[in-house]
């Protein structure tokens, strides 16, 4: 068992030659007439032992070392020397980025128990950039002095045990949380560092892997392909977000199950397998099935991974939008009550009910959006007034934001424990737990402010596209949804033909 860092020999050798750099390797190690020890046994060995005055130190150069068991800390190693009388040692170069990285010969997960965060660190100019770092983000997101005081003790540990440009692996953060440090501070400020090997798994892959087990490889290919453009994007195509993927594979799967046990490829797939599968399929899905077969094959024949489109050309029934109507007035005043008393759920009533606001443009809401003194509310570039009484709402959302989070430097209106300090909106959860105890959702207060908006706008689709903020062809659903039969004011009546309601020439 080995109890030293150098064996005797090197130890002696050490004693009794100064450090200086070698002339065959360039490292500074003790040398005697400008070769080290380990470049003087390389080039012994391989001159072999009927050659032993007769050495060329220089193949060591080429043919390089003998791997060896570093005792210690990498790059914490410091060869003590007893110098001649009257001889300096020679100047120790110094370089910003170490020239050589010892190589890992056991890849094994790193113990944290037992570092402690009193150790000094192997790489101290890494040290000094962590704890820079985490001060520089503690004061942009409004950390608390105990956070920055655990993460900053969490660097200290990590940099105790990594040396110079190894990379710090989110699994050994993990280890941390034992001690009560918060891991996403510290990923952060490792990432902004550029020192994180992110190595957590990719939960998403592992579900796929999951739910396309058993499919042919070729299939399995070609649905990577697919999947992996839907995932990152591509040429003029815009990524998915996580739920949409998972709506996709869930919609098709068993068109996928069963192409897998008849076919080797999806080249080998028919139009009247798409068909056949879509007839089978329950009303209400069927339009959203025919859209994702769409698009899996326009993908791969966009890749030219198949040789003709099967599904083009294939149409199904739209599904049945649902018709908006307006709340009874006893609902209403049961989510007035609700919101009395919780800051956060009057503000997104006030922003769903009085503005029509999505759950998402909601979450993304900027503070810098919201002008409380000229009663202004600008969402994605759309100008509106501000109303007194949601300006109400968002001024005692602020004075409670203020009390429960007061260092906060979040960018976003509604913030929560884990995204005060993170500068990430609230999640699509904290959204619905809102309303999880109310008698309406968030889509139906929405609809019913529209509706309300028609039948004051008398029904014009072109107002209510131009106060929301969406599509005419929205607006013309509210608007029928508020006035049944012919819209007010048209010219033509709902028995004169449909040719005669576009002008002579166009159809």
């Amino acid at each position: 068992m080995l109890t030293e860092r150098l064996c005797k020999a090197c130890r002696s050798f050490a004693s009794i030659h100064p450090v200086g750099p070698c002339d065959t390797c360039g490292r500074h190690l003790p040398v005697d007439a400008g070769v080290c020890r380990p470049c003087r046994k390389q080039a012994t060995l391989i001159a072999g032992p009927a050659n032993k005055t007769t050495v060329d130190v220089s193949v060591a150069a080429v043919t390089g070392h003998q791997l060896r068991f570093l005792i210690g800390h990498p790059g914490r190693i410091r060869h003590g020397h007893a110098d001649a009388p009257g001889r300096t040692a020679a100047p120790r170069a110094v370089r910003a980025r170490p020239r050589w990285i010892q190589l890992l010969l056991f890849d094994i997960p790193r113990d944290l128990s037992r570092v402690s965060a009193q150790l000094p660190p192997v790489d101290a100019g890494l040290a000094e950039r962590l704890q820079a770092e985490a001060g520089k983000l503690a004061e942009l997101r409004g950390w608390s002095p105990r956070t920055l005081s655990l993460t900053q003790r969490g660097l200290r540990i990590l940099a105790a045990v990594h040396g110079p440009g190894e990379p710090v692996r989110a699994s050994t953060v993990r280890q941390l949380t034992a001690r009560n440090m918060p891991f996403p501070h510290i990923i952060d400020v490792l990432a902004a560092v550029g020192v994180l090997d992110d190595d957590r798994p990719d939960t998403l892959a592992l579900w796929l892997d999951e739910q396309l087990a058993g499919l042919p490889d070729q299939i399995r290919a070609e649905l990577d392909t697919w999947l992996g453009i839907r995932r990152n994007g591509g040429p003029r195509r815009r990524p998915r977000s996580r739920r949409t993927i998972v709506r996709d594979v869930y919609s098709i799967r068993t068109f996928l199950a069963d192409a897998g046990n008849r076919y080797s490829t999806l080249r080998q797939v028919t139009r009247d397998d798409i068909a056949r599968w879509l007839a089978s399929r329950p009303g209400p899905s069927r339009p959203q099935d025919a859209s994702t077969l769409r698009s899996l094959f326009g993908t791969l024949k966009a890749e030219r991974l198949i040789f003709a489109n099967p599904a083009r050309g294939i149409r199904v029934g739209r599904r049945n939008p649902s018709v908006p109507v307006p709340l009874p007035a006893h609902l209403l005043t049961a989510i007035a009550d609700a919101a009395g008393n919780d800051p956060a759920l009057r503000a997104v009533v006030a922003l769903v009910g009085v503005h029509a606001l999505l759950p998402g443009q909601i979450r993304h809401l900027r503070t810098d959006q919201i002008d409380l003194p000229a009663l202004r509310l600008d969402p994605e570039g759309i100008d509106r007034p501000l109303d007194e009484f949601t300006a109400d709402a968002i001024r005692r959302y602020l004075d409670f934001r203020d009390t429960r989070w007061p260092a906060t430097a979040s960018p976003y209106l509604l913030v929560t424990r884990k995204t005060a300090h993170t500068g990430e909106p609230v999640s699509r959860f904290w959204m619905n737990r809102l309303f999880r105890n109310l008698p309406v959702t968030t889509e139906q207060l929405r609809d019913d402010r529209i509706v309300e908006e028609a039948l004051a706008g008398r029904a014009d689709p072109l107002h209510l596209a131009a106060v929301f903020g969406f599509g005419p062809r929205t607006g013309l659903r509210y608007a029928q949804a508020a006035c049944p039969g012919p819209l007010p004011d048209s010219p033509v009546s709902a028995e004169e033909p449909a040719r005669r309601r576009y002008p002579p020439g166009r159809s």
